[in-house]
């Protein structure tokens, strides 16, 4: 698939620390960046789903809630997500 691959340098007197605390640390960077994306209007709940690959859109927004980062609604973007519903 077409992705893009990072690489973080940490250093070393911190990498043994991050690597006890966070079991996939790859992961947690890379959920770090889906929160705060989704957090500043980067992200679409759709897109954190995408990005984490994760099953549903309530599995994206459960993912956010345990953050406490409750997913905004506005009028237009429900009605964007329950019109392919109604068909």
């Amino acid at each position: 698939p077409n992705v893009m691959t990072l690489d973080l340098p940490i250093p070393a007197a911190l990498s043994d620390t991050l690597r006890t605390q966070f079991a996939d640390l790859p992961k947690a960077a890379l959920e770090g960046v889906a929160l705060e994306g989704y957090r500043q209007g980067i992200l679409s709940l759709a897109q954190v789903r995408e990005l984490l690959d994760l099953p549903s859109r309530w599995a994206a927004q459960a993912f956010l809630e345990r953050f406490g980062c409750w997913p905004d609604y506005d009028p237009a973007t429900m009605q964007a997500e329950i019109s392919p519903l109604n068909k």
